[in-house]
C-alpha cells in the first residue's frame, strides 16, 4: 500500500560544496594544482552559498528574488543587507578573516572569467626540450598552506555570522557550526487519498 505526501525540502548547497572542497584537499601527499585549485574555488563557492543561505534564513522575501535584488551588486552587498539586520555583528571589512576571503574572491573571478595569460621571457631549454614557466596571477593562491588558511578564514567569518543570525532568525537549521550541518532538510504531511 502506498501513501501520498506533500514534502517540503531544502537543499543546503554550501554544505555540499564545502564537503567537496574538503574531499579534494584530503590527499595530503599531493599538492598539485589539480587538487589545490578546485578545493580553493569550491571553498569560496561554499562561502557564497552560505551567504545566500543566511539571506534566505533571515530575509526570505528578499532572497526569493535574489537575482533581481542583487543584480550587479556582488557578495559584499548581500553581506551588507544581512548584517544590517544583525545589530551585534561586527564586520571588519578591512581586516581578517574578511580580507583573506576577499582575496579568494579575486581568485574565483580569475577562474570564472578565465583569460589567456601571455608572457614573454628568455629561457634556457632543458635537455628534454622543455622550458615552460607557466606563471599566472593565481600562483600565490595555489599552496596548501594558503588554501588551509583561507578555509579557516571562511569558517571563522561564517561562524561569527551564524552566531548573530541565530539570535534573530527562526529558521530551524541554524544550530550547528558553519559547514558542519546537514545537507538538507525535509518535512512532509500525508495527503488525502
Amino acid at each position: 500500500m502506498t501513501h501520498q505526501a506533500v514534502v517540503e525540502e531544502e537543499i543546503y548547497t554550501h554544505e555540499f560544496l564545502w564537503r567537496s572542497a574538503t574531499k579534494v584537499l584530503s590527499n595530503e601527499n599531493d599538492d598539485s594544482y589539480h587538487f589545490i585549485m578546485p578545493s580553493l574555488l569550491m571553498s569560496y563557492l561554499a562561502f557564497e552559498a552560505f551567504i545566500n543561505f543566511c539571506g534566505y534564513a533571515l530575509l526570505p522575501e528578499v532572497w526569493k528574488n535574489e537575482k533581481e535584488n542583487f543584480k550587479g551588486k556582488g557578495i559584499e552587498e548581500k553581506i551588507k543587507v544581512i548584517t544590517n539586520e544583525l545589530p551585534n555583528f561586527n564586520w571588519k571589512k578591512g581586516e581578517n578573516p574578511y580580507q583573506t576571503i576577499k582575496r579568494v574572491g579575486c581568485y574565483r573571478d580569475m577562474l570564472a572569467h578565465g583569460k589567456v595569460v601571455q608572457t614573454t621571457y628568455e629561457t634556457t631549454f632543458k635537455n628534454d626540450g622543455s622550458h615552460f614557466r607557466y606563471e599566472h596571477d593565481w600562483d600565490s593562491f595555489l599552496t596548501r598552506k594558503f588554501v588551509l588558511s583561507a578555509r579557516t578564514c571562511i569558517q571563522d567569518f561564517c561562524n561569527s555570522l551564524l552566531v548573530e543570525l541565530r539570535k534573530v532568525s527562526e529558521h530551524n537549521h541554524l544550530n550547528y557550526e558553519a559547514f558542519k550541518g546537514s545537507l538538507g532538510s525535509a518535512k512532509g504531511s500525508p495527503t488525502a487519498s
